[in-house]
Protein backbone atom coordinates (compact mmCIF):
# COMPACT_ATOMS: atom_id res chain seq x y z
CA UNK A 1 0.00 0.00 0.00
CA UNK A 2 1.60 3.24 -1.19
CA UNK A 3 2.25 5.50 1.80
CA UNK A 4 0.80 9.48 1.49
CA UNK A 5 3.99 11.99 1.11
CA UNK A 6 5.20 13.73 3.83
CA UNK A 7 4.13 17.18 3.39
CA UNK A 8 7.35 19.76 3.88
CA UNK A 9 6.67 23.72 4.82
CA UNK A 10 9.54 26.35 3.13
CA UNK A 11 8.88 29.09 5.62
CA UNK A 12 11.00 32.10 4.12
CA UNK A 13 9.62 35.94 4.32
CA UNK A 14 12.64 37.90 3.81
CA UNK A 15 13.46 37.99 0.23
CA UNK A 16 11.25 36.61 -2.92
CA UNK A 17 14.21 36.33 -5.17
CA UNK A 18 16.00 34.02 -2.19
CA UNK A 19 12.72 32.29 -1.27
CA UNK A 20 12.80 31.47 -5.44
CA UNK A 21 16.10 29.52 -5.23
CA UNK A 22 15.90 28.20 -1.71
CA UNK A 23 12.75 26.66 -3.03
CA UNK A 24 14.97 25.46 -6.35
CA UNK A 25 17.35 24.03 -4.21
CA UNK A 26 15.17 21.95 -1.78
CA UNK A 27 13.35 20.82 -5.12
CA UNK A 28 16.53 19.60 -6.77
CA UNK A 29 17.38 17.66 -3.50
CA UNK A 30 14.18 15.91 -3.37
CA UNK A 31 13.97 14.78 -6.83
CA UNK A 32 18.05 13.72 -6.89
CA UNK A 33 17.12 11.52 -3.67
CA UNK A 34 13.42 10.11 -4.99
CA UNK A 35 11.67 11.65 -1.59
CA UNK A 36 7.89 11.84 -1.81
CA UNK A 37 7.65 14.82 -0.08
CA UNK A 38 5.14 17.74 -0.96
CA UNK A 39 6.38 20.92 -0.76
CA UNK A 40 4.69 23.51 0.80
CA UNK A 41 5.99 27.05 0.31
CA UNK A 42 4.93 30.01 3.09
CA UNK A 43 6.21 33.17 2.72
CA UNK A 44 5.04 36.67 4.67
CA UNK A 45 3.72 36.33 8.20
CA UNK A 46 3.94 32.22 8.39
CA UNK A 47 4.33 31.69 11.94
CA UNK A 48 0.62 30.98 12.65
CA UNK A 49 -0.05 28.96 9.59
CA UNK A 50 3.21 26.87 10.18
CA UNK A 51 2.21 26.63 13.51
CA UNK A 52 -1.78 25.71 12.61
CA UNK A 53 -0.49 22.79 10.35
CA UNK A 54 1.66 21.70 12.86
CA UNK A 55 -0.89 21.13 15.48
CA UNK A 56 -3.11 19.26 13.10
CA UNK A 57 -0.70 16.54 12.11
CA UNK A 58 -0.61 17.64 8.31
CA UNK A 59 3.11 18.28 8.81
CA UNK A 60 6.07 16.21 8.47
CA UNK A 61 8.96 18.52 8.62
CA UNK A 62 9.96 22.55 8.51
CA UNK A 63 12.81 24.29 6.73
CA UNK A 64 12.24 28.32 7.71
CA UNK A 65 14.14 31.37 8.19
CA UNK A 66 13.15 31.36 12.48
CA UNK A 67 13.28 34.48 14.73
CA UNK A 68 13.53 33.13 17.81
CA UNK A 69 14.45 29.81 19.92
CA UNK A 70 11.27 29.75 22.07
CA UNK A 71 9.38 30.05 18.83
CA UNK A 72 11.21 26.62 17.42
CA UNK A 73 10.43 25.26 20.91
CA UNK A 74 6.62 25.46 20.64
CA UNK A 75 6.98 24.20 16.99
CA UNK A 76 9.25 21.23 18.05
CA UNK A 77 6.59 20.31 20.72
CA UNK A 78 3.99 19.45 18.16
CA UNK A 79 6.68 16.75 17.22
CA UNK A 80 7.41 18.16 13.63
CA UNK A 81 11.14 18.49 13.04
CA UNK A 82 12.74 21.59 11.91
CA UNK A 83 15.80 23.14 10.48
CA UNK A 84 16.76 26.43 10.35
CA UNK A 85 17.86 28.61 7.33
CA UNK A 86 20.58 31.41 7.63
CA UNK A 87 21.70 33.40 10.90
CA UNK A 88 19.01 35.98 10.58
CA UNK A 89 18.56 34.97 14.52
CA UNK A 90 20.96 32.92 16.50
CA UNK A 91 19.05 29.69 16.85
CA UNK A 92 19.90 26.97 19.16
CA UNK A 93 16.57 24.90 19.48
CA UNK A 94 17.19 23.58 16.43
CA UNK A 95 20.14 22.76 13.57
CA UNK A 96 20.92 25.71 11.32
CA UNK A 97 22.26 25.70 7.49
CA UNK A 98 23.76 28.72 5.90
CA UNK A 99 26.46 30.48 4.55
CA UNK A 100 29.62 30.74 6.68
CA UNK A 101 28.94 35.11 7.18
CA UNK A 102 32.10 35.39 9.46
CA UNK A 103 34.21 34.12 6.75
CA UNK A 104 32.66 36.07 4.54
CA UNK A 105 33.06 39.48 6.42
CA UNK A 106 37.35 38.03 6.76
CA UNK A 107 37.14 37.68 2.87
CA UNK A 108 36.18 41.69 2.84
CA UNK A 109 38.83 42.86 4.57
CA UNK A 110 41.06 40.76 2.29
CA UNK A 111 39.46 42.18 -0.83
CA UNK A 112 39.86 46.04 0.65
CA UNK A 113 43.30 45.47 2.06
CA UNK A 114 44.27 44.40 -1.42
CA UNK A 115 42.79 47.14 -3.19
CA UNK A 116 45.27 49.19 -1.04
CA UNK A 117 42.22 50.75 1.24
CA UNK A 118 44.26 52.67 4.00
CA UNK A 119 41.66 53.06 7.04
CA UNK A 120 38.32 50.80 7.31
CA UNK A 121 34.57 51.21 8.55
CA UNK A 122 32.08 48.49 8.71
CA UNK A 123 28.65 49.68 8.04
CA UNK A 124 25.23 47.20 9.30
CA UNK A 125 21.99 46.78 10.56
CA UNK A 126 21.34 46.33 14.13
CA UNK A 127 19.29 43.53 15.14
CA UNK A 128 20.14 41.21 12.94
CA UNK A 129 22.67 37.98 14.04
CA UNK A 130 24.41 37.62 10.86
CA UNK A 131 25.52 41.40 10.63
CA UNK A 132 27.63 40.40 14.46
CA UNK A 133 29.05 37.45 12.67
CA UNK A 134 30.05 39.63 9.30
CA UNK A 135 31.41 42.01 11.32
CA UNK A 136 33.31 39.50 13.40
CA UNK A 137 34.77 38.45 10.38
CA UNK A 138 35.79 41.85 9.18
CA UNK A 139 37.50 42.19 12.38
CA UNK A 140 39.71 39.15 11.94
CA UNK A 141 40.23 39.82 8.57
CA UNK A 142 42.02 43.29 9.06
CA UNK A 143 44.85 41.28 11.42
CA UNK A 144 44.76 44.48 14.90
CA UNK A 145 43.40 47.25 12.41
CA UNK A 146 41.52 49.26 13.64
CA UNK A 147 38.16 50.31 12.14
CA UNK A 148 35.22 52.90 12.42
CA UNK A 149 31.89 51.80 13.19
CA UNK A 150 29.22 53.13 11.27
CA UNK A 151 25.27 52.48 12.24
CA UNK A 152 22.20 53.10 10.81
CA UNK A 153 20.02 56.12 11.22
CA UNK A 154 20.06 60.00 11.58
CA UNK A 155 23.59 60.29 12.63
CA UNK A 156 24.90 58.25 9.56
CA UNK A 157 25.66 62.11 7.70
CA UNK A 158 27.56 63.17 10.61
CA UNK A 159 29.21 60.07 10.41
CA UNK A 160 30.13 60.56 7.14
CA UNK A 161 31.11 64.20 7.55
CA UNK A 162 34.00 62.97 9.84
CA UNK A 163 35.24 60.78 7.12
CA UNK A 164 35.21 63.43 4.75
CA UNK A 165 38.09 64.85 6.95
CA UNK A 166 40.29 61.96 6.35
CA UNK A 167 42.68 62.34 2.88
CA UNK A 168 42.95 58.38 3.30
CA UNK A 169 41.30 55.87 1.07
CA UNK A 170 38.60 54.44 2.91
CA UNK A 171 37.38 50.32 2.60
CA UNK A 172 33.66 50.18 4.01
CA UNK A 173 32.08 46.40 4.29
CA UNK A 174 28.27 46.89 4.51
CA UNK A 175 26.27 43.76 5.67
CA UNK A 176 23.62 43.95 2.86
CA UNK A 177 23.50 45.70 -0.65
CA UNK A 178 20.68 47.73 1.29
CA UNK A 179 22.86 49.05 3.30
CA UNK A 180 25.79 49.39 0.89
CA UNK A 181 23.12 51.43 -1.62
CA UNK A 182 22.17 53.59 1.25
CA UNK A 183 25.62 54.38 2.29
CA UNK A 184 26.69 55.49 -1.38
CA UNK A 185 23.99 57.28 -1.78
CA UNK A 186 23.92 59.43 1.11
CA UNK A 187 28.31 59.66 0.55
CA UNK A 188 27.75 60.99 -2.92
CA UNK A 189 25.70 63.84 -1.48
CA UNK A 190 28.98 64.69 0.82
CA UNK A 191 31.11 64.35 -2.34
CA UNK A 192 32.21 61.11 -1.09
CA UNK A 193 33.26 59.03 -4.35
CA UNK A 194 33.38 55.36 -4.91
CA UNK A 195 36.95 54.75 -6.08
CA UNK A 196 38.25 57.55 -4.95
CA UNK A 197 37.29 58.55 -1.89
CA UNK A 198 35.49 55.02 -0.61
CA UNK A 199 35.45 51.85 -1.48
CA UNK A 200 32.70 49.72 -0.67
CA UNK A 201 31.39 46.39 -0.52
CA UNK A 202 28.17 44.41 0.56
CA UNK A 203 26.63 41.43 0.63
CA UNK A 204 23.80 39.52 -1.35
CA UNK A 205 24.53 40.48 -5.17
CA UNK A 206 21.30 42.49 -5.55
CA UNK A 207 21.22 43.68 -8.64
CA UNK A 208 18.71 46.03 -8.13
CA UNK A 209 20.71 47.96 -5.38
CA UNK A 210 23.44 48.60 -8.06
CA UNK A 211 20.57 50.41 -10.35
CA UNK A 212 19.43 52.50 -7.47
CA UNK A 213 23.39 53.55 -6.34
CA UNK A 214 23.98 54.22 -9.70
CA UNK A 215 27.04 52.49 -9.55
CA UNK A 216 28.03 48.51 -9.92
CA UNK A 217 28.29 47.32 -6.17
CA UNK A 218 30.98 44.64 -4.94
CA UNK A 219 28.99 42.27 -3.23
CA UNK A 220 29.02 38.76 -2.27
CA UNK A 221 26.82 36.11 -3.99
CA UNK A 222 25.19 33.68 -1.54
CA UNK A 223 24.96 30.58 -1.80
CA UNK A 224 21.33 30.47 -1.93
CA UNK A 225 20.37 27.59 -3.69
CA UNK A 226 22.73 25.18 -2.19
CA UNK A 227 21.17 26.34 1.44
CA UNK A 228 18.14 24.87 0.24
CA UNK A 229 19.67 22.18 -1.12
CA UNK A 230 21.90 21.30 2.45
CA UNK A 231 18.86 22.17 4.46
CA UNK A 232 16.79 19.03 2.45
CA UNK A 233 19.27 17.39 2.49
CA UNK A 234 19.52 17.42 6.67
CA UNK A 235 16.04 17.50 7.54
CA UNK A 236 16.12 13.98 5.28
CA UNK A 237 18.74 12.52 7.97
CA UNK A 238 16.69 13.94 10.62
CA UNK A 239 13.64 12.04 9.34
CA UNK A 240 15.48 8.97 8.85
CA UNK A 241 17.21 8.71 11.67
CA UNK A 242 16.51 11.26 14.47
CA UNK A 243 19.47 13.28 14.45
CA UNK A 244 22.36 15.08 12.35
CA UNK A 245 26.11 15.16 12.39
CA UNK A 246 26.45 18.82 13.31
CA UNK A 247 23.85 21.02 14.57
CA UNK A 248 25.37 24.23 12.44
CA UNK A 249 26.35 23.63 8.93
CA UNK A 250 28.14 26.19 7.27
CA UNK A 251 28.49 26.38 3.83
CA UNK A 252 31.20 27.95 1.79
CA UNK A 253 31.24 31.89 1.96
CA UNK A 254 29.59 33.46 -1.27
CA UNK A 255 32.03 34.25 -4.71
CA UNK A 256 32.49 38.08 -4.15
CA UNK A 257 31.27 39.60 -7.86
CA UNK A 258 33.84 42.84 -7.42
CA UNK A 259 32.49 46.12 -9.48
CA UNK A 260 33.41 49.45 -9.50
CA UNK A 261 31.94 50.25 -6.07
CA UNK A 262 35.82 48.86 -4.47
CA UNK A 263 37.75 48.55 -7.46
CA UNK A 264 40.21 52.16 -7.18
CA UNK A 265 42.73 51.17 -10.28
CA UNK A 266 41.62 50.59 -13.88
CA UNK A 267 44.29 47.45 -13.57
CA UNK A 268 42.43 46.25 -10.54
CA UNK A 269 39.16 46.62 -12.47
CA UNK A 270 40.50 44.43 -15.62
CA UNK A 271 41.15 41.84 -13.67
CA UNK A 272 38.41 41.75 -11.19
CA UNK A 273 36.44 42.11 -14.24
CA UNK A 274 38.25 39.23 -16.22
CA UNK A 275 37.86 36.81 -12.85
CA UNK A 276 33.78 38.08 -13.33
CA UNK A 277 33.78 36.85 -16.39
CA UNK A 278 35.53 33.46 -15.98
CA UNK A 279 33.71 32.50 -13.04
CA UNK A 280 30.50 33.27 -14.56
CA UNK A 281 31.57 30.93 -17.74
CA UNK A 282 33.12 27.94 -16.18
CA UNK A 283 30.77 25.59 -18.38
CA UNK A 284 32.69 26.70 -21.89
CA UNK A 285 35.56 24.51 -23.37
CA UNK A 286 36.61 27.47 -25.36
CA UNK A 287 37.40 29.58 -22.74
CA UNK A 288 41.17 30.00 -22.29
CA UNK A 289 43.69 32.91 -21.48
CA UNK A 290 43.62 34.02 -24.70
CA UNK A 291 39.88 34.23 -25.18
CA UNK A 292 39.59 36.06 -21.93
CA UNK A 293 41.55 38.97 -22.83
CA UNK A 294 39.83 39.23 -25.97
CA UNK A 295 36.40 39.54 -24.09
CA UNK A 296 37.86 41.75 -21.49
CA UNK A 297 39.20 43.93 -24.17
CA UNK A 298 43.03 43.82 -23.18
CA UNK A 299 46.62 42.71 -25.09
CA UNK A 300 47.44 38.37 -23.56
CA UNK A 301 50.31 40.72 -21.73
CA UNK A 302 47.89 43.58 -20.01
CA UNK A 303 45.40 40.63 -19.12
CA UNK A 304 47.94 39.24 -17.22
CA UNK A 305 49.54 41.72 -15.49
CA UNK A 306 46.62 42.62 -14.19
CA UNK A 307 45.67 39.64 -12.65
CA UNK A 308 49.00 39.08 -11.32
CA UNK A 309 48.79 42.27 -9.06
CA UNK A 310 45.01 41.86 -8.28
CA UNK A 311 45.34 38.02 -7.24
CA UNK A 312 48.99 37.02 -7.35
CA UNK A 313 48.31 34.36 -9.95
CA UNK A 314 48.08 33.76 -13.62
CA UNK A 315 44.99 33.52 -16.17
CA UNK A 316 46.05 30.13 -16.58
CA UNK A 317 46.17 28.95 -12.91
CA UNK A 318 43.25 30.85 -11.87
CA UNK A 319 41.39 29.14 -14.55
CA UNK A 320 42.15 25.92 -13.61
CA UNK A 321 41.60 26.61 -9.91
CA UNK A 322 37.85 27.52 -10.54
CA UNK A 323 36.96 24.59 -12.43
CA UNK A 324 38.80 22.53 -9.89
CA UNK A 325 36.99 23.76 -7.02
CA UNK A 326 33.07 24.30 -9.26
CA UNK A 327 33.81 20.51 -9.63
CA UNK A 328 34.73 19.48 -6.25
CA UNK A 329 31.75 21.73 -4.59
CA UNK A 330 29.03 19.56 -7.37
CA UNK A 331 30.73 16.48 -6.68
CA UNK A 332 29.97 16.99 -2.71
CA UNK A 333 26.74 18.68 -2.61
CA UNK A 334 25.21 17.35 -6.01
CA UNK A 335 24.29 13.95 -6.97
CA UNK A 336 24.61 15.13 -10.69
CA UNK A 337 25.47 12.30 -12.84
CA UNK A 338 29.44 12.61 -13.55
CA UNK A 339 29.32 13.75 -16.93
CA UNK A 340 27.07 17.15 -16.34
CA UNK A 341 29.14 18.16 -13.52
CA UNK A 342 32.06 17.75 -16.06
CA UNK A 343 30.32 19.47 -18.39
CA UNK A 344 29.36 22.24 -16.05
CA UNK A 345 33.18 22.69 -15.39
CA UNK A 346 34.17 23.00 -18.88
CA UNK A 347 35.22 19.16 -19.86
CA UNK A 348 31.84 18.20 -21.96
CA UNK A 349 33.91 14.65 -22.53
CA UNK A 350 33.59 12.67 -19.38
CA UNK A 351 37.10 10.80 -20.18
CA UNK A 352 38.67 14.24 -20.39
CA UNK A 353 37.21 15.43 -17.40
CA UNK A 354 38.16 12.43 -15.47
CA UNK A 355 41.26 12.24 -16.14
CA UNK A 356 42.35 15.79 -15.28
CA UNK A 357 40.43 15.91 -12.22
CA UNK A 358 42.26 12.63 -10.78
CA UNK A 359 45.48 15.00 -11.84
CA UNK A 360 44.28 17.42 -9.83
CA UNK A 361 43.29 15.67 -6.87
CA UNK A 362 45.03 12.47 -6.62
CA UNK A 363 41.27 10.79 -7.03
CA UNK A 364 38.88 10.00 -9.74
CA UNK A 365 35.18 11.94 -9.55
CA UNK A 366 33.37 8.71 -8.26
CA UNK A 367 36.24 8.63 -5.35
CA UNK A 368 36.03 11.75 -4.54
CA UNK A 369 32.39 11.79 -4.31
CA UNK A 370 32.17 8.66 -2.07
CA UNK A 371 34.88 9.86 -0.18
CA UNK A 372 32.95 12.93 0.70
CA UNK A 373 30.00 11.44 1.62
CA UNK A 374 28.74 11.97 5.60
Amino acid sequence: MKTAPKTVAIAFDLNFRHAAEIFSGVSDYVAEAHLDWQLMPLNFGFEARLMDLARSGQLSGALGTFVSDRWVEGLLETGVPAINMFHFSKIEAAPTVGPDDFATGRAAAEHLRAQDAAKFAFFGADGVHYTRLREAGFKEGLEGINYIELRPGPNLAEQLDALKKEPELIGIFCSNDLCARELISLARQKDLLCGKDLLVVGVDNDPSESIFAGIGISSFKQPIRETGYSAAQALHQLLTHGHIRTQIQLLSPGQLIPRASSLASNRARIGQQAATYLMENLADPSLDVESLARRVGVSRRSLELAIHEQFKTSPYQMLAKARLAAAQQLLRTTKLPIMEVGTRCGYPEAHHFSAWFKKQCGLAPKGYREGAQP
